[in-house]
């Protein structure tokens, strides 16, 4: 089904492509980076001692292909580094790399500054019922039972 023009769901949907496909396309140009590359670089670079790629699907709300496919990618551009996990041998934690770390600190400043022009729009106190609001929003999706899963 498809959602209406004028639905919440669209409407993310909408400012989602509109804030995020311009941005990704400066930087898959500039530096071979695609979006979900990008997510999966900024959380890696956000977590220290890395993450497990569920880890990274699950907190990033992408889908185990998507990840599989973004992490293949920075790993083949030495982006990230793969390394046993400590409590669980058969598992690989994936961390950002140290060229990986530097991209991230060379694109984030035009991230918040992106962010920051969007924002202009609010007053600071919508800005702070924004976030607020999308941080229940986010718990309450993550709540929701996925029609997909198997079991």
């Amino acid at each position: 089904m498809t959602p209406e023009p004028g639905s919440t769901f669209f409407k993310f949907v909408l400012l989602v492509n509109l804030v995020a496909r311009p941005f990704a396309r400066v930087h898959e140009r500039a530096h071979g980076l695609r979006l979900a590359e990008w997510r999966v670089l900024r959380a890696l670079a956000a977590r220290p001692r890395g993450a497990t790629a569920g880890e990274l699907g699950e907190e990033l709300g992408m889908d185990k292909m998507a990840v599989s496919r973004a992490v293949r990618a920075l790993e083949a551009a030495g982006r990230l580094v793969r390394r046993p996990d400590p409590s669980d041998a058969r598992r690989m934690t994936l961390v950002a790399s140290g060229a990986g770390r530097a991209l991230v600190d060379a694109i984030e400043p035009q991230g918040r500054a992106r962010e920051a022009a969007l924002l202009a729009e609010l007053t600071d106190a919508e800005r702070t019922a924004l976030d607020a609001l999308l941080d229940r929003l986010v718990r309450r999706a993550r709540a929701l039972p996925d029609p997909d899963a198997t079991g």
